[in-house]
């Protein structure tokens, strides 16, 4: 059997970039936590038309450079923009592939 730091291993690293009064951010996440599968969440805040420069809101500004909506997930090397476009990807089951 699989212990949680091997599974991790094989998984794609997940990244999910939130706010804290999101549900979209918060249904992303609720997803993942409720398949039992590992991510990494960040806070960020906006503020003054711009995301909050903090270490969070650099790294999303790396990431996704002028997104401004949350939440925006990376999963592997693939960037998910929004809940639409995850719950799509769960819908068709192409969620599995990226995850393996």
């Amino acid at each position: 059997m699989a212990t949680a730091g091997k599974l991790r291993q094989r998984m794609a690293r997940i990244e999910i970039f939130y706010s804290q009064l999101c549900g979209a951010c918060h249904d992303a996440m609720d997803y993942f936590t409720t398949r039992g599968t590992p991510f990494d969440s960040f806070e960020v805040k906006w503020q003054d038309g711009d995301w909050l420069d903090d270490e969070n809101g650099r790294r999303f500004k790396d990431h996704f450079g002028d997104a401004d909506f949350v939440p925006q997930l990376m999963i592997g090397n693939r960037h998910v923009k929004g809940w639409k476009e995850l719950s799509a990807l769960i819908e068709s089951g192409e969620i599995e592939v990226l995850l393996a």
